[in-house]
This record gives C-alpha cells, structure tokens and sequence, in this order.
C-alpha cells in the first residue's frame, strides 16, 4: 500500500536530525567501550603468559576439607605450632603430589623428594635439630635448609611430609585447597572462589567485568536518551499525519499496522544512526588517540575490537535498536489506539490561543509548554551522570598526581609494574631528610573480587601519604597486614580476619591476618598493606621494588643536591672516560660529562686526581644544561696507576716513553701457516711505519699504515709475536698456532662514557677488522644487559668496520647501581670477540637530585599502576565529556524541536503580526530559560541519585577502588551551569529552522518540506 511506503520511506529533516542524535550516543558508547577495552588490553601485558588461575583457600578442617575435595584439588594438611616464643605455620606435602597445575610448574619444596616423617624444611642455613611445642607437648625435629628458594610457600613456613604436620598437631589441621586451573583464555574467565596463585590476569578480568557493569549502567541511561529523541520526533511526524493516520483506521486499518509501522519506522532510523554511530565511534576514538601521540602526551592505548569489546557492543547496539523500536510504537499509540472521528481533534483553547491575549504571570513561559521540563530534565541527567562518574574517578586518582609526591622507577619501564629499582637508593633519600618508602604493587584478587595489595614498610607508607591508624597496629611480621577503610567496606573483612593472597606474576602463596584498619586519600585507601618480604614472595626478588614513593616537601629549604649546601656542587658528573693505555709524560685527555642539576646558572671546578697529583678545571653551566669537558693530564712514570674524577676511579696503564703497543684485539689463536695482518702503534694509537714484527725466527716490516703481513709458521706451537724499532721499548704478544684455531675476525668494544651515573646514557663503539687474508662473511651480535643487536659484515683481508650504538637502549634508560658486562659475539663460535664492562656510580649527590630536583617521574608509582589499568585517564575523561556534551545537545535540540513544532502555530501568529525572527528567538530563549531552571534542578537530583544507587549495588567499584559519591558543591554548581548552557544551545538550533519558515506554512500547520506532505493512500 502506497501509505506503508509513506509512513517507512519519506523522512524530513528532523528524521535525519534523529539519525545524528543516535549516531552520536552511539558514537559515545563505542568511543568509551574501545578505551576501556583498550586500557584492560594494556594490563593485559602485565599478565602476559600467565595461563592458569587456579586458585587457593584455607578450610578450618584438613579432614572435612579432604572430604569434600574433588578428585583434581590438593588437599594439604596445615599447622601453627610455637617455636621459641613465636608461631611458625607448617604446611604438609604428600611425597607424590603433581606440581602440574594447568600450563604452570609450582615448587612444593619436598613434593618431590621423599625423606624420613621427622625431616622437615625450614628457613634454616644448615641441618639442625629444633624443638616444637605441639598439642601433645614438645616435639623434636630434624630441620634442614629448603631446597629451593622458588617455592610456592613463604620461605618462613616449615614444610614437611602430609604424615608429619599431621602427626605433630596431633590430627588438629587446617587445611590448604588448591582447587584446579580454570582457562583463562575465555572471555572473563574469573574464579569465584579463593586467591589465584597467579593473580594479575584474574585482577585484570574481574576488573573489566566490573568496568562493563559500569558501561552497561551508561548503556541504560542512553537508552533513555534514544527513547526520548525517537519518541519526540515520531510525535511531530503522527502529529503532521493525522489525516492519514484517520483515514487509514476509517478504512479499515488495524491500530496493531500502525503501532508496527511507526515502530519499523523508528527501527530504521536507530539502525541507521547507530550502524553510523559505530562508524564515527571508531575513527574518532583511534582520530583522537593519534592526535594525542602526535602532540607528545604518554598515551599507550590502541583502540582496536578486542574480544571484551565485542561482547559489551553485542549488547549495547541492540539494546539502542529495540529501545527506539520502543519509542516509536509508545509516540504513535495515541493516535493509533483512539477512535477514527476523535484523531486530530482539538478540545477547547490550547496554549496557542491563550498566548495572544490576556496578562501573563511574569515566570510562565509564552510560548513554550511546561510538558518540556520532563525530557529535558532525563536528558540532562544523563549528562549529569556522566559528568558525576568522571568527577568521582578523578577524585580517586587525582591525588597521585599531586606536586608534594612523586617517585624513583625504572625510566622506560612499560609501566611501573615492569620497573626494578634498587633499594640502595632509600637510605641516601632518608639521609637528604626526603621521606621515601620502597614499595611493591601487587595485583590481587579474592573470591573473584579485584583488589590492589601493597608490599612497603607500613611506617614509610604513612610518612609519605599521611596515612593514619584508626584500629589496630602496624604489622610486626610478614604474616600480617593492615588495610585501608574503603577496602575493608569493600572486601567486608575486621581487623583479626585471615586473608590468602597470590603471587603477581608467578605461583605463589601466603596468608596474612589483618591487624589494623587506616585512613588515607585516594587510592592509597584501596589497599591491603604488607610488609616488603611478604611482597618479596609474591612478586620481586629480595633488594628491588618498583618504586620509591618520595614526599618533595620533606625537603629542608633550599637543599641543593651535594652534601655540603654549595650551589656549585648542583654540577654533577655523570660520566668519565679515560684512555686505557697512556704513554709516560705525554699529555692525554680525561673526558667527563657534566650535568646542571639547578635551574639556576652554575659554576663548578671538575678535578681529576692521581695520587696526590690534581689537575682542575672550571666549569659553568646553564639551568639543566649538560656538557662534555676534556681535562688534560700528564703522568710522568710508567706503571699503573688509579685516577679519581669525583666519586668516579679508573685504572690506566702507562707504558714508557716512545713505547711500540700491539692491541689486545689481535687473535689470540691462529691455524698454521695462515697470514695475519699485525697493527704496531703507540700508545695513543698512532701507526708506527718501518717497525718490524718478528715470530719463530721471521721477520716482517710495517708499511706506511703501520701494519704488516706476517705469514704464521705451519709447526703447531706457542709463539711470541715481537714488535720493535730502533731503541723504542718493544712489545709483545702471546699466539696458540693450532688446526683447532678459526679465522676469527678482530674487534674493540669502547664504551663511553667508561663509569657513569645513574642520569648517564652510555654508548658502545664497535670496531671489527679481518687480520686475515681472505674474506670474512659474520653475523655478529652485540649484548648488553636490555639490548641485543645483530648486524651481518663481510670484510675483505685488511678492511675495519665500526658501529656505534646506545648502550641501554633508550635515550632516557636509566640503570641502577652496579656493572653490567657487554659482549660482541660472532656465529661461528660460542665464545666473545670482545668485552667490557660499564659502571653505574651511587653518586649520593644525584640520587639526592632525584628527589629534590624532580628528575623522576611525576605522581605516586600506584598512580602510575592505575593509570596502566585504566589506560589514559586524562584521555578517557575528556572523551568522554565531549561526547556527552555532543550527545546532550543533540538530544535537547530533538527534544525542544518537539516542543516547538508543537507551538508553530503560535509562532506563526507572532510572526504573522510584526514579530522579527530575533525578537521570536528572544522569546523562545526566555521560555527556555523558564523551563530549564527546574529541569536542571530535576536533572541534578535524578543523576547524583542515580550514582549514588549504583554505589549502593555495588557498580562503582573497579578494580577495587570505591568510588566516592560524594560530590562536591563547586562540582555540582559547574555541572549545572554547563548543563543549562547546553539546554538553551539546543534550544537554538531547534528554534532558527522555525524561523526561517514563511508565516503561513506554520499557520496552515503544514511543513514546507516535500517528504512530509500528506499521502492518505
């Protein structure tokens, strides 16, 4: 029938305005699940590899829990006995018990390794006999040091033979469960019950679930939007069609066609804008991921359709297609349900008529209907919500960020769960008077909650974020713990419960009771505290953290970064360079790198030391600047000798004046009768002509490059290689001839500077030469303690290549305390062409600078962990409220586009008698402000009631963290302040088409628009 082509296909300007509106929620909810899908993919790499959850529970009855074991759990048999005034926890392991637990290997210890019932393992360091106190009086037994210290269990329990723990407590066990690995590769697959002994996986999945319940609520309040729009826009349409709409009942038309109709109607434009509304939900949020890279900001999220994605969109996108489907069939239901003689009929004077005439109350609106208030008001709490949900995340992280904290980590770590730092740098920090605390981040979860754990020293943690006790006291031992208020609520556990907790990154278990509760801001509130060792276990080898949380305010006024106060110690220096070899009285270059650690111009003498010999020089700096300043020295004997540039030693040798040096490259093995090229030079590595070179009685000379081509002898031998000239001292070097021996090619690995500090970049220079007379075709690989690279050389006899290369990777890499070893190795054999070593300094003075010049990253390393789960929140919130913004002043323009094609008729009539198009607008401007007031109002209450109902169910917990609810008043104030703005910008755009519009088109009622106009057949 020609109407059902009417009705489905001839859509206005207002139609294709409902397909923007609904694009653009959409686009706001593809936009938000890609970013949080992004930000869990991102945590996802800090579990990479971790396959198995299972998990880990505590049953007060072994025999009980044997019971109800299932036949893949391990069920072993746990016990607290006292040893020398203190507790110590046994736990049992059955001789043949697995140490397969899914995809992971566990080390039980002893599992393994059957030894007599009286034989327990402990945290002793040799075989002894200890006694215990037991159920049935004192025991005695026979405890040797653990076999291993990668063990699933602390290193503080004793760990026996099931038959010993449970004859020594006399069958009074508890019992340890260990129940089976459940796949973690499925979408969140989290386990309900117990602590994973892998943990960061299952705290990553049980986190994305809680942020898609969040994404699910925002799903609902967009739905609400959709119904809305969609709803005022089929109202204008059964409005302009009530004429056929009566003809088509009159003539036989069930009310049943025209509710499905209209609601096929709205059906199609839903999924258009929504199938719009992903396409511009994906380019925006990739566009404004780029955008952000290209403008520098630390953004690591990749949008991209992850498994998670999909299922969250699964539900969504439907969910708006039905919900419009809704509110098509809920605006045509009047006009579709009433009598035939009764649709179009007007009953008495409408607010059109009584608006030209008679004295009006000065707040009642003149032209606009008061029925507006209500989809403007759940228009705006939509806005609200969005803007309340923000404010309360930001609220949560805002105070890692704050100028008085900051931390030391591993400079170009992924993210802080990656960095390993030293612990050497607390006690310099606590020296400078800087309140620092070590501290591990440890992922947890318990039955199938997330929640974050801490390893720190309770009374450094405090220091630095003001943390007090309201119950309890600090823990003594690692068994024990303190946690922070909001997750206790969260986790419903008192001081005196048991917790179990997981490894992080690898099986691991323990158990801490909770000795305290405390009070902090922030995060630092969602946290479950425990001491180092216990973090130790669970995540980190003993003597690194992740990073040290540091307090700038700690520092004394105008503490500089030296030891004694003088600003001209700000200079550091970060790097020295010395030759290897030196000639006696001849003068030679010590190289050293300076670094202004002030804001301020600097000046600064650099000394270098040998013995009770010095030799300085001056050196000025600009604010942060750094340079490379050559000092030259003269050393008068030859020897050894030790030089001292700051904190910084070297060794150099000093050979006599005039010495002849053959380079410690040269092969040290060679086959018989090969020719080898032999280099003479100085010590300064001059080339030295006319020289000869003499092995097994034969004598070569150097050519004008200073080499010469010695051919070996073919009898297999040791032999001397002897370089001289004239009365110059010679030089000698050691060669094996042997048919064992390769053609190895020669190398010098330089690195420089040769010692350096922590703020040092050093680079290794690498020079590769064929000594020998035919072709060398290698694959050589360069290793350093974070970088590996390889690189293929073909060299001809007598040809050198050199290469040189950043030797911790990144230009920004920082390295902790300690000498790391760097290697040139070659294909054709398993030794090293070449080595050196580079010395990282503990300069005092610059891990000072660390913390009193803010050379270290911003905010507090558990702010820097969140940030890694949540991706980039700066990033996330403010896509967010662009979006929301977008989408609110779509919706309101639909809404008061509604209202006013309702009021044409009276706007035609201003219009009709001398009303100019702007003094119209000021009018319809004054009745928005009139009707949003109170749906501001409305809107207010009904969003900060809506967030605090989802707290109340528990939805605004992610990741462990509660979100508050409380908001501010300034927040509140601004909300709505940016919400009335919005409503009255939409108010506009639905008003200026009315404007442009001849008189006598809204008199008449009729649309100017040919895809409107009336059709009954």
């Amino acid at each position: 029938m020609s109407y059902t082509r009417t009705l489905l296909s001839r859509w206005s300007r207002r139609d294709r305005l409902t397909v923007v509106v609904v694009a653009v929620t959409t686009a706001f909810l593809v936009g938000t699940t890609l970013l949080l899908a992004a930000a869990g993919a991102q945590t996802a790499t800090i579990a990479d590899e971790l396959d198995t959850t299972a998990t880990v529970s505590y049953e007060g009855s072994y025999g009980a829990a044997q019971a109800n074991a299932t036949t893949d759990e391990i069920v072993l048999p746990t016990a607290t006995l006292r040893h020398n005034d203190s507790l110590q926890r046994f736990v049992g392991v059955p001789p043949n018990t697995t140490n397969e637990l899914g995809d992971t290997t566990v080390g039980w210890q002893r599992a393994t390794l059957p030894a007599p019932n009286d034989t327990v393992q402990g945290p002793v360091a040799t075989r002894t006999a200890q006694r215990f106190a037991t159920s049935t009086g004192p025991a005695r037994l026979t405890v040797r040091p653990h076999a291993t210290n990668a063990s699933l269990f602390p290193t503080e329990w004793y760990v026996a033979n099931a038959s010993t723990v449970r004859t020594v407590s006399d069958g009074d066990t508890e019992a340890l469960v260990i129940h089976p690995t459940r796949s973690a590769s499925g979408l969140l697959s989290v386990p309900e019950t117990g602590s994973p002994i892998v943990a960061a996986l299952v705290f990553l999945f049980a986190g994305m679930r809680e942020l898609l319940a969040v994404l699910l609520a925002a799903t609902l309040g967009s739905a609400v939007l959709v119904v809305v729009v969609v709803y005022n826009v089929l109202r204008m349409t059964v409005r302009d069609r009530r004429r056929a709409i009566r003809v088509i009942r009159s003539t036989g038309g069930t009310p049943r066609r025209i509710l499905a109709l209209f609601g096929v109607r709205a059906g199609l434009i839903v999924t258009i804008g929504v199938a719009l509304g992903y396409a511009v939900g994906m380019i925006t949020t990739n566009a404004v991921v780029n955008v952000a890279v290209f403008a520098g900001l630390p953004i690591s999220l990749t949008p991209t359709l992850t498994p998670v994605a999909i299922a969250a969109l699964a539900v969504i996108l439907p969910g708006l297609v039905l919900a419009g489907v809704l509110a098509g069939v809920l605006a045509a239901w009047s006009a579709a349900t009433a009598p035939p003689a009764r649709i179009g009929a007007t009953t008495g004077r409408t607010q059109s008529d009584r608006s030209t005439g008679g004295r009006r109350a000065a707040l009642r609106p003149t032209l606009l209907a008061g029925r507006a208030i209500v989809p403007t008001a759940l228009t705006l709490a939509v806005f609200v919500v969005v803007v309340v949900l923000v404010v309360s995340l930001m609220g949560a992280v805002a105070p890692l960020s704050t100028q008085s904290e900051g931390t030391i980590a591993e400079a170009d770590a992924p993210h802080v769960l990656n960095s390993r730092i030293d612990t050497n740098y607390v006690p310099v920090l606590r020296e400078r008077g800087v309140a620092a605390s070590p501290e591990i981040i440890l992922p947890q979860a318990l039955d199938g909650e997330p929640f974050l754990g801490l390893g720190a020293n309770y009374t450094a943690f405090a220091a630095v974020t003001n943390a007090s006790l309201v119950e309890g006291r600090p823990p003594r031992t690692s068994a024990e713990a303190v946690v922070g208020s909001d997750l206790a609520t969260t986790l419903d556990i008192d001081v005196g419960e048991s917790l179990p907790l997981g490894g992080s990154f690898s099986p691991a278990t323990t158990r801490v009771t909770v000795v305290g509760t405390f009070d902090a801001t922030g995060v630092a509130d969602d946290q479950l505290v425990v001491p180092l060792s216990t973090a130790h276990h669970l995540a980190l080898d003993s003597g690194t953290v992740q990073y040290i949380r540091t307090e700038r305010t700690a520092l004394p006024d105008g503490a500089g970064a030296n030891d004694t106060g003088s600003a001209g110690d700000a200079i550091s220096v970060t790097g020295v360079s010395i030759p290897r070899v030196v000639e006696a009285n001849r003068s030679f270059a010590v190289t050293a790198n300076v670094e202004n650690l002030e804001a301020t111009n600097v000046t600064r003498p650099i000394t270098v030391r040998v013995g009770n010999r010095t030799r300085t020089r001056s050196v000025t700096l600009g604010p942060e600047a750094t340079d490379e300043i050559s000092i030259p020295v003269r050393l008068p004997t030859a020897g050894n000798r030790t030089l001292r540039v700051d904190s910084y030693t070297q060794s150099v040798r000093v050979l006599p004046r005039r010495s002849l040096w053959l380079p410690t490259e040269l092969p040290g093995r060679a086959p018989p009768n090969a020719t080898l090229y032999v280099p003479v030079v100085t010590p300064a590595e001059q080339p030295v002509e006319n020289a000869s070179v003499a092995v097994a009685n034969r004598t070569w000379t150097t050519g004008d490059n200073g080499v010469a081509r010695v051919t070996l002898p073919t009898a297999p031998g040791e032999y001397t290689l002897r370089a001289s000239k004239g009365e110059r001292p010679a030089a000698t070097q050691n060669l094996t001839v042997t048919t064992s021996a390769q053609r190895r090619p020669s190398a010098r690995l330089a690195i420089t500077p040769q010692t350096g500090s922590v703020l040092e970049r050093p680079e290794a220079t690498v020079t590769v030469a064929n000594p020998w007379n035919r072709t060398l075709t290698r694959r050589l690989t360069l290793t350093s303690p974070v970088t590996t690279r390889e690189r293929n050389v073909t060299l001809e006899p007598g040809a050198t290549t050199q290469v040189t290369v950043e030797l911790f990777g990144g230009s920004e890499q920082r390295a902790s305390p300690g000498t790391y070893t760097v290697r040139l190795q070659s294909n054709e054999s398993s030794g090293s062409l070449a080595r050196s070593e580079y010395t990282v300094e503990g300069d005092q003075r610059l891990f000072s600078a660390l913390a009193s010049n803010g050379q270290y990253s911003g905010g507090a390393g558990i702010g820097q962990a969140i940030r890694s789960v949540f991706g980039n929140v700066q990033l996330l919130f403010v896509t967010m409220l662009v979006l929301a913004a977008l989408t609110t002043i779509g919706t309101t323009t639909a809404t008061f586009t509604q209202v006013i094609h309702a009021r044409r008729r009276a706007i035609g009539i201003h219009r009709a008698t001398g009303a100019s198009p702007r003094r119209v607008l000021t009018t319809v401007l004054r009745d928005v402000c009139l009707l949003s007031v109170p749906a501001v109002a409305v809107a207010l209450a009904l969003g900060v009631g809506t967030v605090r109902l989802l707290g109340q169910l528990d939805l605004l917990t992610l990741f462990g963290i509660r979100l508050s609810t409380a908001i501010p008043g300034p927040v509140l104030l601004g909300t709505a302040v940016g919400a009335f703005a919005l409503s009255v910008l939409g108010a506009v755009l639905a008003t200026l088409p009315f404007l442009t519009r001849p008189p006598t088109d809204l008199l008449d009622g009729t649309v100017s628009e040919p895809t409107t106009r009336e059709d009954d057949r």
